[in-house]
Order: C-alpha cells, then sequence, then structure tokens
C-alpha cells in the first residue's frame, strides 16, 4: 500500500513533536524539534519557522531537509524527504498555523514569546518508515488491515442526536446551558466543559457555565486573544490543541509564574481548568456571523479531538449557537409586562448577617468584604437589594429591569439573561442566602435569608 500524505494526517496534530534534520552546505548536520507539521495538499507540508536560525541558514545554503513525525495512534515514525519551496508570512496557510501555536503560548502564558515568524513550504519528494520500527511495525498504514489500535471519530450521528435530544427539552437559558454541557459528557465523553459569552465590556467573554471542576468559575473574564477561549472569540474559528508540546510549554509557564510574583496574582475570578490537560479544543458559536459565545473542552486524555471531527466540530458550534439564541429570543418575547407587588413574609428565617458593598466608580460589589460580581451583574443586584430595601418587594421581572434606564442595558443585544443566569451562580457559590430564584418566564424572587446591610462607595 503507497502512503501518502492524506493516510498520515494524524501525524501532524502535534501529540508528539516532529523532528527536523537539515545540513549545511559543507556537510554539517542540525537537529531540531518542530512547533508545528501543517498538511498543505497532497505533495506538500508547511514547517514552522520560529526560533530556528541555524536550520533557517542551512536550508538557505541547502533547500533539502528531513523530517521526523509520529502517529499517535500506533507510535509509528514516518520520515518526510522534502525540499524547500517558499515561505509564507500571511494568508491562509498563514493564519491557520499562527492561530494554533498562538493558542499554545497564551494558553500556557508565553503569549508574545513562542510566535510564528513564516510558514515555511516544502515539497514532499518521499515518505517511508523510520528505520528504527522497520516494515513489520509499520501498522495499518502500511497495508494492514488492523485499525482496532486507531480511536474512534467522536462527533457521530448518533451523539449529535443525542445532544440535540437534550437540548430540545431545555425551557431556559439556564436549563440549556446546562443540558448542553451535560450532553457533551453523556454523549461524547468530554467531562470538563466550560461555556463563554460576550460580555457587556467590549473584546470580554464571560464564563457563565461549566462542568466537571471543583469550582463552577461563574463570572471568570477572558478577554479577547487571551487563552484558548480568546483566541477562538478572536479568530472565529476552532482551535485544537493536543501533544507533548503543550504540556512542555506549560510547564515553563508554571515555572515563569513562580518567579514572577505579578504574574502568580490570581484574578478577581479565575477561570477553572484542568492542572495539565493533554487535549484542548474551542469551538465558536456562531450565528450569521454573530458571536454568541464560546464552548472550551479539556481532555485528560491526548489527541482527544481527531481530525476526522473537524466538520463535525464546526456543525457542532453552529447547532448550540442557534439553540442559546433561541432561546433568549423566546424568554424575552414572552416575558411578563406585570410587576408584583408582593412583599416578603415577616415569618422567614434569618440567619447572620451580610455586608453588601457597592463601588460605583468600579462598578462592583463585595460581600463581607470579598469579591462577588463586577459590570452589568453588579448592578442588577445592587438595583434589586436597594428596591427590597426600600420598599419590600421581593419579586421582579426581566421586563422591568430592561425599562429601568439607571441600568445602562445596551439598547440592542442586551443578553439580559445570561447575565441574571451569571449572577444567580455567583450568588449560589458565594453567597447562597441570597439567591435569585425563577418563578415563571421572565420573572423571578429574590429570596434573602439573613440580615442584609447595604453601603454604597464612590
Amino acid at each position: 500500500m503507497t502512503v501518502t500524505l492524506e493516510s498520515l494526517a494524524t501525524c501532524f496534530q502535534g501529540v508528539w513533536p516532529a523532528q527536523l534534520f537539515t545540513c549545511s552546505s559543507d556537510g554539517i548536520p542540525n537537529a531540531a524539534y518542530l512547533s508545528h507539521v501543517e498538511y498543505v495538499d497532497a505533495s506538500h507540508v508547511a514547517l514552522s519557522f520560529q526560533f530556528f536560525n541555524k536550520s533557517r541558514r542551512n536550508i538557505a545554503e541547502n533547500p533539502h531537509a528531513l523530517v521526523i513525525v509520529i502517529d499517535p495512534d500506533n507510535g509509528q515514525g514516518w520520515q518526510l524527504r522534502l525540499s524547500y519551496i517558499r515561505s509564507e508570512t500571511e494568508g491562509p496557510l498563514f493564519e491557520r498555523m499562527a492561530l494554533r501555536i498562538e493558542a499554545i503560548a497564551s494558553y500556557s502564558g508565553l503569549k508574545g514569546v513562542f510566535k510564528l515568524r513564516a510558514a515555511d513550504v516544502y515539497e514532499v519528494r518521499e515518505i517511508a518508515c523510520a528505520p528504527e520500527v522497520g516494515a513489520g511495525g509499520c501498522g495499518w498504514l502500511a497495508g494492514s488491515s488492523d485499525r482496532t489500535n486507531v480511536p474512534a471519530a467522536i462527533f457521530t450521528t448518533m451523539a449529535i442526536q443525542s445532544l440535540a435530544t437534550h437540548i430540545n427539552r431545555a425551557e431556559c437559558l439556564e436549563t440549556l446551558v446546562d443540558a448542553i454541557l451535560k450532553a457533551l459528557e453523556d454523549s461524547f465523553g468530554f467531562r470538563h466543559s466550560a461555556l463563554l459569552v460576550p460580555s457587556e465590556e467590549e473584546g470580554v467573554l464571560v464564563t457563565i457555565a461549566t462542568r466537571g471542576y471543583a469550582h463552577c468559575g461563574a463570572g471568570a473574564e477572558v478577554r479577547y486573544g487571551e487563552g484558548i477561549g480568546g483566541l477562538v472569540a478572536e479568530a472565529r474559528k476552532p482551535v485544537r490543541i493536543a501533544g507533548l508540546m503543550r504540556g512542555i510549554l506549560y510547564a515553563y509557564a508554571m515555572h515563569q509564574r513562580q518567579t514572577d510574583p505579578a504574574a502568580a496574582r490570581p484574578a478577581r475570578i479565575p477561570m477553572p481548568g484542568l492542572a495539565n490537560p493533554e487535549s484542548l479544543l474551542g469551538v465558536p458559536l456562531l450565528v450569521r456571523g454573530e458571536l454568541v459565545g464560546v464552548l472550551c473542552l479539556e481532555s485528560e486524555q491526548p489527541y482527544r479531538f481527531h481530525e476526522e471531527d473537524k466538520a463535525a466540530i464546526e456543525l457542532l458550534g453552529s447547532y448550540i449557537a442557534i439553540a442559546i439564541q433561541n432561546v433568549q429570543l423566546l424568554e424575552r418575547a414572552t416575558e411578563t409586562h406585570e410587576v408584583s407587588d408582593r412583599v416578603r413574609t415577616a415569618d422567614r428565617t434569618i440567619e447572620g448577617r451580610r455586608d453588601v458593598t457597592y463601588y460605583e466608580r468600579d462598578e462592583c460589589v463585595l460581600v463581607d468584604g470579598e469579591y462577588l460580581i463586577r459590570s452589568l451583574p453588579a448592578r442588577i443586584l445592587w438595583k434589586l437589594l436597594t428596591t427590597r430595601q426600600q420598599t419590600g418587594r421581593d419579586e421582579f421581572t426581566n421586563r422591568e429591569l430592561r425599562l429601568d434606564r439607571s441600568l445602562n442595558l445596551p439598547e440592542w443585544k442586551d443578553n439580559l439573561e445570561s447575565r441574571l443566569l451569571l449572577l444567580r451562580r455567583r450568588l449560589d457559590e458565594k453567597c447562597p442566602d441570597i439567591r435569585l430564584v425563577p418563578r415563571a418566564r421572565g420573572r423571578f424572587a429574590l429570596e434573602v435569608a439573613c440580615d442584609v446591610a447595604l453601603t454604597a462607595k464612590p
């Protein structure tokens, strides 16, 4: 069986770092590890040019090279004999390779350190088994019909149908996002996941739901271009990371953080995540070009997201995005205009005391001196608490919040439902004796099981 570049697709996922061998015009060899080998077409690959000045000088003198890539399915090594063609510093190929490298660097805290300088395109003149393995160990790619060691594709039609069933049963945004993450675990086996949506602050994502982590992380923020979620939001394209190279970068990043006090300081709300995941996937949730959110998946299993799943991943993102947008539109269309004047019951059990402080300049709320939430969710909570204190009313509607000028909601695409969900989950995690409890579509109650002291500061 003739081995083709297409049949080696799994070798180009970066699970095992590739090796590049070059030779100067006077016969002095040089070896280096590559962060990325990219499939271009049936007869060409592209190598990432970052730091390897010696390799670059050798290629300028002698435009022939040898690259060894390893199949993560069976450990088989393959030699690619190459001839240099050209370097690209812009265009789709360069952007695709740069995005992956930038994602690894950003996730590992090394954004700006590891940066693609060029995508060097080579013609593949010959493909052969690595000699240390031999023809007998080439596995199914060398002609064997045994593919038992090859992982099955993840995003099967049956699994996507199961996800659709979970989504169709959801009645509101909260049950929908939980159903999505639960279905990703039940149907696909993704135990660690997070959903992020654009915040009212331009260029910032905020976490509204997670699954599989010790802390829910609701309210954790990620700026565009930072981490895998931020890069996906910025590029509007899926990003997959797998393999040992990511682990190497992560270890180096951990060393940098230990020696840099500024880098060691945690964010207000830390983004949950595995300590050292082997596979990462970020999927943009797009509807007609509009970014509805970003889905982030992590796995401790190497090479969890396959090349064969690329098209299904984009389909999955589109389906989830439409589901989220539809349920938000439904909630807004059916929300009530009525405002209840029911007051809190006198016999409610009151235990303890909470000191709630609102900082107007920073638009953030602290409870008992600890940070709770900021921006629009903070303004909403402060409005609810002060209204309850002044009038005794404890039921509210989404509609009245939208009409309240003091909250400064955006006139278009206010995403109020996701902000209320975020606020509800932050309260559940950090301050469970103050709760937002749904009563009906577009109506909720503020339930308080403690004495609350309100303080506003500039």
